[in-house]
């Protein structure tokens, strides 16, 4: 590996790698080299796009000793098993969120990279928000006081011709989930960066206005480990969609998160801060990804490799993210409470 670039590889062409492609093309100390499909057809034209090299399997581009570490945008079913593959290849990576469909699949890709020493990282771009590094501040700092209740809202909208876009969308087999694990992940990740992890989860999950295998409508309560009580809504049914929001009330004061940016602050004996403007996050069209978030992120990763340090994101954090959902699909199957 080179000590002043990391060479790149992209895994997968679909929407999501052009925003990867039109990152890693932005970042000092990265350089775009090469990119694999699911046929040796598919990358042709994103390569030609993006002026880099098109490998007609993925196995070529994990053996080529041109790249350094790869970034993962298939569909979400392939996720882990192609990470395992980049581990066992000693190639970095990074993987588009979820890190995988299920907690044990998850454990495995964790453990494929600290056997091969080599470093990963799962998307959680909102973790890069200034804002939301603030609200973390201002929790961790006991501002708010004891932690009591935090509400998560997630009301997007989907229509059916979104899932019949892709025929891996809305399925269990590929896409893992629907308004928990495709749309609502981001949101879940935020809470337990900002909360800390779980202790109690108990959900349920149902198919209420679209035709696919997963859930579009979701709620879960939960305990976490400090003690607090917590509550997840999540939906790809709601029209017109709602901008994401998470409230997070304390013995002292309450903030309330809207999108990435803290929409109002309040603190006992100090200013209450209300924000003017929010824009709508969420919107109808908005799985259209802005490429600001994710080069936060992988310029971190990238540092990170040049640096010889772990990433701001890890592996275990993915993997939580998708124990807590996957928890939340179990709860409803077997109507019982899981224990963390």
């Amino acid at each position: 590996m080179s000590n002043e670039v990391i060479r790149y590889g992209i895994i997968g062409c679909g929407g999501i790698a052009n925003t990867h492609a039109e990152a890693l093309q932005q970042i000092k100390g990265a350089q775009l080299v090469g990119v694999s499909g699911c046929s040796a057809e598919e990358p042709v034209s994103f390569a030609k796009k993006f002026g880099i090299k098109s490998f007609d399997s993925t196995d070529l581009l994990l053996q080529s000793k041109k790249i350094d570490a790869v970034t993962i945008c298939t569909p979400s079913g392939y996720h882990a098993s192609i990470a395992i593959s980049a581990a066992e290849h000693k190639k970095h990576a990074v993987v588009e969120k979820p890190l995988s469909l299920t907690a044990e699949s998850a454990k495995r890709v964790v453990e494929a990279f600290k056997n091969n020493k080599v470093k990963g990282s799962v998307i959680s771009q909102l973790r890069f928000s200034e804002e939301i590094r603030k609200a973390k501040q201002i929790i961790s700092s006991g501002r708010l006081g004891k932690i009591i209740m935090t509400n998560l809202n997630m009301k997007y909208y989907r229509s059916q011709e979104y899932y019949d876009s892709g025929k891996w969308r809305g399925t269990w087999a590929l896409d893992g989930g629907g308004a928990m694990m495709n749309q609502g992940i981001h949101g879940i990740d935020m809470l337990l960066f900002l909360i800390g992890e779980t202790k109690n989860i108990y959900g349920y999950i149902r198919t209420l206005t679209h035709k696919i295998e997963v859930e579009d409508n979701a709620v879960a309560v939960i305990e976490f480990k400090d003690g607090s009580l917590g509550t997840i809504t999540a939906s790809t049914s709601m029209n017109p969609a709602q901008n994401k929001t998470i409230e997070i009330n304390g013995t002292k004061g309450t903030i309330l998160i809207e999108e990435d940016r803290i929409c109002r602050l309040y603190i006992e004996n100090e200013e209450d801060y209300t924000a003017d403007d929010i824009t709508m996050g969420d919107s109808p069209a908005s799985h259209i990804i802005k490429a600001t978030g994710h080069i936060k992120q992988l310029t971190d990763f990238t540092q990170a490799l040049l640096e010889g340090r772990e990433p701001y994101v890890s592996l275990e954090d993915g993997m939580r993210a998708v124990d807590l959902i996957t928890s939340v699909y179990s709860s409803s199957k077997t109507n019982e409470i899981f224990n963390k």
